[in-house]
């Protein structure tokens, strides 16, 4: 039996060396990032010294005022075919550069609401396959078009829908 322990050697295991290697290789590679990082940054810091600040010249915009001139409860109806679908009443707010342009605008208010109307007795506002859907767009640039023709000058820059109730 004592020849059987004797046999038996305890074996260290191997993996101390590698975990040294492991170690090793990552303090090296910390200290040669370390060092690569510093260089990096004192090639940039003297690189800002070198440079040329070259100012452009800033574009002024022409200064605006923006007013806004509100319409409210224009009733329009929905038309298909000659025939009236129903109606909508919309509240939108025109957009004008300026007092002065905004007071033009709420002295012919009465002339632009009654042109509005009179075009939208016969025009529909629907969507061509949908004639019940409101077509926001043609709705804004027809609003925007007879406000302008009112006016005999483009004096309302934008309009804004800012709600519509259909009934």
């Amino acid at each position: 039996m004592a020849t059987q322990e004797d046999t038996t050697v305890l074996e260290k295991p191997k993996s101390g060396g590698k975990k040294l290697l492991i170690i090793g290789l990552l303090v090296g590679l910390l200290i040669g990032g370390g060092g690569g990082v510093g260089a990096f940054m004192m090639m940039k810091k003297s690189e800002n010294h070198e440079t040329v600040h070259v100012e452009e010249p800033i574009k002024e915009e022409p200064k605006t005022n923006p007013q806004f001139v509100k319409v409210e409860r224009l009733t329009i109806p929905i038309t298909h075919n000659n025939r009236v679908l129903g109606n909508i009443t919309a509240d939108f707010s025109m957009e004008v550069d300026g007092d002065e342009n905004k007071m033009i605008v709420i002295r012919n208010l009465p002339e632009i609401r009654d042109n509005m109307l009179r075009h939208f007795s016969v025009t529909a506002v629907g969507k061509d396959n949908h004639p019940k859907s409101i077509d926001y767009d043609k709705l804004k640039q027809t609003l925007l078009d007879i406000s302008n023709d009112v006016l005999h000058e483009p004096i309302v820059l934008k309009v804004m829908v800012v709600q519509i109730r259909q009934f």
